[in-house]
């Protein structure tokens, strides 16, 4: 999973110089081209193997029910009546609804089978025009999602999630307090970013033990990865501390 993020935020890095519309556009074009390979690829199997077992279903239940159905019938006819009840016709013809419909739905994916290359090309052009149309949208009508979710999407984005190891372990760890009075106390994050949760509110004068490990976020601010006294780890803001 590391390996994972370390390469996302190094590819995101290499369009960090891109127009925002663009990277936007780059954004929604993976995401609909996932999305597009998804129902091309594994829905259709997925219900063509479901398809096929409700039909193996509808033949062990409805097998037995008609048997019944027409030992029924003869003996209503033995007995005279020659007349075939309302409720027998409706069974009759749900059953007959259901294996009619899981027969099309077959021929369908057998149809889809020949059809598959002009199937992807078009769904790519109508992925591709959608995206075109989305982007243009966004960017002209910037709502609540693109101001909000898509900024802090960049933010993540922006920042290394792999935390970088120390070549060399200090023999006297580093510790740091506030560096003045706050009334609030200073906040260790989850994360090395202001719009990360918030783990833990140290004190003034609460010792802090550095983890060796600093990171520069997206706007400049110099973060450092530290212990508080109840072992609680995260990322404090440099700004807000000193050595001891």
């Amino acid at each position: 999973m590391e390996s994972i993020y370390n390469q996302l935020f190094w590819i995101w890095s290499l369009t960090s110089v891109l127009p925002e519309w663009l990277r936007l556009f780059l954004a929604l074009f993976v995401l609909l081209q996932l999305v597009r390979l998804i129902l091309l690829y594994i829905v259709p199997p997925f219900f063509n193997l479901l398809c096929r077992l409700l039909k193996k279903m509808h033949y062990l239940i409805s097998y037995p029910i008609m048997a019944l159905l027409c030992t029924m019938q003869r003996s209503r006819r033995e007995a005279g009546k020659t007349g075939i009840s309302v409720w027998i016709d409706f069974i009759e013809e749900m059953f007959a609804f259901f294996e009619r419909f899981f027969n099309k739905m077959i021929q369908l994916f057998k149809k889809r089978r020949r059809n598959k290359t002009r199937i992807k090309r078009w769904t790519f052009y109508s992925a591709t025009t959608f995206v075109i149309l989305l982007t243009a949208a966004i960017m002209n009508n910037p709502n609540q999602w693109y101001t909000q979710k898509w900024k802090k999407a960049e933010v993540w984005l922006n920042q290394e999630h792999v935390p970088r190891q120390a070549s060399l372990a200090s023999p006297h760890p580093k510790e740091f307090i506030l560096n003045k009075e706050y009334k609030e106390g200073g906040n260790i994050r989850e994360a090395p970013t202001l719009t990360a949760p918030r783990l833990y509110t140290i004190t003034n004068g609460e010792i802090l033990h550095f983890l060796n490990e600093e990171q520069i976020d997206s706007k400049g601010i110099k973060w450092l990865k530290v212990q508080s006294a109840n072992g609680v780890e995260g990322w404090i803001s440099a700004l807000i501390v000193r050595e001891k």
